[in-house]
């Protein structure tokens, strides 16, 4: 952990000289940054991982980035009360529902782009979901709305640590930084990181790199077992719970 500490160290302050010493017109409104790393392995000891984030901005411009993970499938449902049971009545299938999603500005989001901007590029968590595909079986009302749904969806993956806004610091106005984590129950697969560069709330550039997560070890092999062949993996746990407990019979029998 310290020699990626210090790898992520050396590695910005090589990008701070590049800077430094670059004309300044080469790198005129564009989004250059780079990732302290390409790659997280999960281990069956990961506790999360945190990455840095860095590269170049302009005197006066706004810097946003927008980390998205792979796409998932999300019920969510709502109790009533009927004939005096309580019972799962409303539903709403989210699709295309990134499990991570992460923000970090320079400045709140809001200020620094007007609304239409926001919605039509998914730059916040509430209009993010606006542009998903959602299935529901029933009506919006006043009292139960969109808005109450994307909220409840939005606080619970944020008790998750899956959805996240950071801050984005500037230094001497030539430089940006930030830090994410990613948490101990990540999904492995492909993150898209996006990176504006914004004047007068108008995205001026936009760049993208991408950060993979893949399991490692033991991990790995099972993971890509109970995907790749289910049935071989559903009769396996079969054989480990029968075996399992056939041992455990005969210790408690000794015992």
């Amino acid at each position: 952990m310290k020699l990626k500490n210090f790898k992520s160290k050396k590695l910005f302050k090589i990008f701070l000289i590049i800077i430094v010493f670059s004309g300044k017109e080469v790198f005129s409104n564009q989004a250059y940054f780079d990732l302290s790393d390409q790659e997280i392995e999960i281990e069956t000891d990961f506790n999360g991982k945190e990455i840095i984030i860095f590269g170049l901005t302009e005197p006066g411009f706004d810097t946003l980035l927008t980390i998205r993970g792979p796409e998932e499938y999300k019920k969510l449902q709502k109790k009533e009360r009927i004939f005096g049971l309580w019972m799962n009545n409303n539903k709403i299938i989210y699709r295309n529902l990134p499990s991570i999603y992460f923000v970090a500005a320079s400045s709140p989001v809001n200020k620094i782009l007007n609304q239409e901007s926001i919605t039509n590029d998914s730059l916040y968590f509430e209009p993010m979901l606006v542009n998903l595909i959602t299935q529901r079986n029933f009506n919006f009302s006043k009292e139960n709305n969109q808005n109450i749904w994307s909220k409840n969806l939005i606080n619970i993956k944020k008790k998750n640590n899956f959805y996240k806004e950071y801050e984005i610091k500037i230094v001497d106005d030539k430089l940006f930084q930030t830090r994410v984590f990613f948490p101990a129950n990540t999904i492995p697969g492909n993150y898209q990181i996006n990176i504006y560069q914004i004047k007068d709330q108008v995205i001026v550039s936009k760049k993208n790199k991408s950060i993979n997560i893949i399991k490692s070890g033991i991990g790995n092999e099972l993971f890509n077992l109970a995907h790749n062949n289910p049935i071989a993996y559903g009769i396996i746990c079969i054989v480990f719970a029968i075996f399992s407990g056939l041992l455990a019979a005969v210790v408690f029998r000794r015992l």
